[in-house]
């Protein structure tokens, strides 16, 4: 029992010998070669796209780094930026890249050839790719107020494409090139001073980062009427001062007929009968150049596109003093024009050939289509020269 012992005592013994020279060997092996010495790596690196170039800016807090190498392409290409064993911001630009998006590996040198790990940090040169997937903001509708003013309405873009704002150009009244910058929150712009005849036109502006080298610019778009020359009135400066009837104050109410919804609709009183009429106050003279019926889409029969009930002729009157109480007689106000109306959906829109200054118009309609006693609209809207 005690041979046995002893026997597996020296055993342990022997294991532990090749133990220890095994590690000795290991270690002796590293330091054979000497210990490593690292340079500081760079406190923080921001990196700004461009025009297929570059932007970089190093932050140091230490002055123990003599020169910057930025790595590019798997170490393929590289650049080198003076840091001159100082602290503080240190710039450079790398131009002629070609656009895509890299990965770089920076590496600081101390005055001694020591290198530092690498700072690995991706950026992005851009070029004709980025400009062709670029969105210009799209202005939905030029209207103007009782001032005159021309109002831009803008529709949505996505600003987590890198647009930024939008830029207006138009000749003011006095033949002076304006730009207007317009931001994204912007829903409508006002443009007081546009010179009569003229029109603006737009573009939107990318800035990719904040540290962006260049700017991106949408080619101009010229801004464009749905009627040339013709501008939407803005329905919020105008007031119904009367109308024939009203089926009711609900569904059917006369103020349906310009409140900007095209699905509702305004309906004569079901016992009334021909003549109906509504009479606008438009807050100041305007020289009303067109109007357009729309007809009404609102609870519609089963297989109907559009309500019928409409008037067989419609005439526009119009006149600068207020009217009085007496809104149906013809004194004092002046014929715009006569048009017939078609038994169809979607707009009619009657043109007044020689327009004039107006503060108030009328929209009289004598009989209606199939001899129907009742008129329904769903919309009017009014332009102005």
């Amino acid at each position: 029992m005690k041979n046995l012992i002893k026997a597996i005592y020296g055993i342990m013994a022997c294991l532990l010998c090749a133990s220890c020279s095994d590690m000795n060997e290991l270690s002796d092996r590293f330091l054979s070669k000497g210990e490593t010495t690292y340079a500081t790596m760079p406190d923080s690196i921001a990196v700004g796209a461009g025009r297929e170039r570059v932007k970089f800016e190093i932050y140091m807090k230490t002055n123990r780094v003599k020169t910057t190498r930025i790595y590019w392409n798997n170490r393929a290409d590289s650049a080198e930026i003076e840091i001159g064993n100082t602290d503080g911001v240190f710039s450079t630009i790398i131009e002629g890249l070609r656009e895509q998006s890299y990965l770089f590996d920076l590496v600081d040198i101390d005055r001694y050839g020591n290198t530092s790990l690498p700072y690995e940090v991706s950026g992005r040169s851009l070029g004709e790719r980025y400009e062709s997937a670029m969105i210009n903001r799209r202005i939905v509708s030029i209207n103007v107020d009782k001032s005159g003013s021309k109002i831009l309405e803008w529709g949505n873009v996505d600003e987590s494409l890198d647009a930024r704002y939008s830029e207006v150009s138009y000749t003011d009244v006095n033949n002076r090139e304006v730009v207007l910058t317009v931001p994204l929150s912007e829903s409508v712009t006002y443009i007081p001073d546009l010179k009569l005849g003229a029109l603006p036109k737009y573009r939107t502006v990318y800035i990719p980062d904040e540290m962006a080298l260049d700017r991106f610019y949408t080619p101009y778009r010229d801004g464009e009427l749905k009627y040339p020359g013709d501008y939407f009135l803005l329905k919020s400066d105008i007031t119904i001062i009367g109308y024939s009837t009203q089926h009711d104050s609900g569904n059917n109410a006369a103020m349906h007929a310009l409140d900007n919804n095209y699905s509702n609709r305004w309906h004569t009183q079901a016992s009334s009968n021909y003549p109906h009429w509504m009479a606008f106050d438009l807050a100041g003279e305007s020289s009303v150049s067109r109007v357009s019926i729309w007809p009404s889409v609102f609870d519609l029969a089963a297989g109907q596109t559009f309500d019928n009930r409409l008037p067989a002729t419609v005439t526009l009157w119009g006149r600068t003093d207020g009217p009085g109480e007496d809104l149906v007689s013809e004194e004092g106000w002046t014929k715009l024009g006569e048009y017939p109306c078609e038994e169809r959906g979607g707009e009619q829109t009657f043109v007044i050939a020689n327009p004039i200054p107006v503060r108030y118009l009328k929209l009289y309609a004598p009989s209606g289509i199939n001899g129907s006693a009742v008129m329904v609209i769903g919309e009017i809207d009014i332009y102005t020269k």
